[in-house]
This record gives structure tokens, sequence and C-alpha cells, in this order.
């Protein structure tokens, strides 16, 4: 079974928003879904995103594979970074605390703290 992060579409007519979601690939795009992740509303200025980091990370772990529109998302939230340095922890480049320290750094940065 192929498991796919994709969005799944809410809302009313030309008011779309959308859940994040872990899915069988086979599944229709708002039909059965495993389990969600958090929720994106591009009607705010900037797009808004809540998003459960821990959860999607595992999932991409264990070898889901996200939509281009969700890899964008993750991207911007650093779910692909904390996955890429939690691979160089697992294979013995990194420890714990310079994979933490070396994400602090980059949200600081991105956020502007």
């Amino acid at each position: 079974m192929s498991v796919k992060i994709r969005l799944k579409r809410i809302g009313k007519k030309h008011k779309p928003m959308y859940h994040i979601v872990v899915a069988d690939s086979r599944a229709p795009r708002d039909g059965k879904f495993i389990e969600k992740l958090g929720s994106y509303n591009p009607h705010t200025d900037p797009p808004s995103t809540v998003l459960n980091m821990n959860n999607a990370v595992s999932w991409l772990m264990k070898g889901a594979k996200p939509t281009e529109t969700v890899r964008s998302i993750f991207s911007k939230n650093g779910v692909l970074l904390q996955k890429h340095l939690l691979e160089g922890v697992k294979k013995g480049a990194l420890t714990n605390e310079e994979s933490y320290e070396k994400f602090n750094i980059w949200y600081k940065k991105k956020h502007k703290i």
C-alpha cells in the first residue's frame, strides 16, 4: 500500500480550506484517510498553516510521499529540514543536540526572533 500526504478540500464553494492528511494513494481526494496532520487556509495573507510537526516527520520517516503542494508547505514550516537532520542523526553524522540546535538557528532566522 502506497501512502501519500496530501490536501483534503473542505469549505464552501469558491472558499476552499484544506486539511493535510495521510491517505492511501488509491483513496479519493475527499475520501477516507489515515490521519489528519493539520490544516491549510490559502485565503489569509500570508496563508495560514496549523501543523503537527512531530507526526508529519514520523510519517515522512516511514516513507509517506508528500504531494508537490504539501511538500512546499512542509518546506516553509521546516518539516523537511527536521527530517533531513533526523536522518543525519540516524546515520551518526550528528547528535540529537546538534540537530535541535541547527533547527532552532534556522527557525530563529526564518521568523526573525
